[in-house]
């Protein structure tokens, strides 16, 4: 039976070669204006962007853009595309991430490329005097004041990137090292066959794993992985659900096996941190989903009981729950394990009020989307 909703997604993606093959016929007027400004759609397509750092587009476009990116998503496509310092959701200057073309006619495309032999930014003399920029200093530390230190750490340990990749008028794109496409000539089936083979499958390493400390069986991963389209609006907490299934989120253990943390110490308990630690095990973790649970059930007159498995991945909506209910309870505890993991992030402690306040205008804006 075919996926109606891939299917969608699939049509909208098909326009890719389409806009990438138009040139300068009068239909296509509108997107280029566009896409100009980003470098192009061929280059955008391959750089780190998120939509909402964009600037504003027609939502047709803007669909396109966010489908792609779930597909990249999916196929775990990594080309050193964090590194690249353009329409890069990570480095942003008032909310909006930047494209500089002057930059890049002078090759200046990477994190790397601002960097000395010793792995520290290079002054502005030493950067116009490289490249012989067009730029002023204020522009230049504007920009290098927005990059994360954790891109700061990985452009040090990276050999390089492949500017090629991202630079060519070359329109084949790899998602990884085993698939690649031409976005001149894929079509919508082949886009729809990317997606289904990758929505439809439960046995990745991220569920295998959960599979083995959890009680999941392969119609508890069906529900799971429709659920993908359906707990929520947001992109970036879609996001996070898929990648939270398939286990690539990043937690302080992962980065102190990486050499970018000292220690993989959790700051909440000070125990060995993972993700089952910060989702399961932490003593933190379970007081605050105590907390959360019995506060939902306050305000919604419910007397909702989840297992660690429904914490985690959902309720089913064929539970004697109302359906309302339940969805408004899974998007509940996908907001918290989202909230939990950023607060965890970035060292802030997490607070049952902070939340409530948070949550509260997450419900305002997924009923105003409906």
């Amino acid at each position: 039976m075919t996926d109606v909703d891939l299917m969608f997604r699939s049509l909208r993606l098909a326009w890719i070669p389409r806009l990438l093959t138009a040139g300068d016929r009068n239909w296509c007027t509108v997107p280029n204006h566009f896409f100009k400004k980003l470098g192009g759609l061929n280059f955008l397509l391959r750089c780190n962007y998120d939509t909402k750092h964009l600037p504003q587009m027609p939502t047709f476009y803007r669909n396109i853009l966010e489908f792609f990116k779930e597909l990249k998503i999916m196929y775990r496509y990594d080309q050193g595309s964090d590194l690249v310092l353009f329409n890069n959701k990570e480095i942003l200057v008032d909310n909006k991430s930047v494209y500089l073309s002057n930059w890049v006619e002078k090759g200046i495309i990477s994190i790397k490329d601002l960097l000395n032999d010793h792995g520290s930014y290079l002054s502005f003399q030493e950067f116009s005097d490289k490249f012989a920029c067009k730029t002023n200093f204020l522009q230049y530390y504007q920009i290098i004041s927005t990059i994360p230190n954790q891109l700061l750490l990985k452009a040090r340990q990276e050999k390089s990137i492949n500017k090629e990749f991202f630079t060519s008028n070359d329109y084949c794109f790899y998602f990884n090292n085993n698939l690649g496409i031409n976005l001149d000539k894929v079509k919508s089936r082949d886009f729809y066959q990317l997606l289904l083979d990758e929505t439809h499958t439960a046995r990745h390493t991220g569920p295998k794993r959960w599979s083995e400390i959890l009680s999941l069986s392969d119609d508890h991963w069906d529900n799971i992985f429709k659920s993908l389209r359906t707990i929520c609006r947001e992109t970036k907490l879609r996001e996070f659900h898929f990648k939270f299934i398939h286990r690539t989120v990043v937690t302080k253990g992962e980065l102190f096996k990486y050499g970018i943390k000292l220690d993989d110490e959790c700051c909440f308990c000070g125990g060995k941190d993972s993700i089952d630690h910060t989702f399961i095990h932490c003593s933190f973790t379970k007081s605050f989903v105590q907390k959360v649970t019995l506060w939902f059930n306050r305000t919604n007159n419910s007397q909702i009981s989840p297992t660690t498995e429904e914490l985690l991945f959902g309720m089913n909506t064929n539970s004697s729950v109302k359906n309302n209910a339940i969805k408004k309870f899974n998007y509940t505890t996908l907001f918290m394990r989202y909230y939990m993991y950023n607060s965890k992030l970035n060292n802030k402690p997490i607070s049952l009020n902070d939340f409530i306040n948070a949550i509260q205008q997450r419900y305002m804006l997924e009923n105003s989307s409906n």
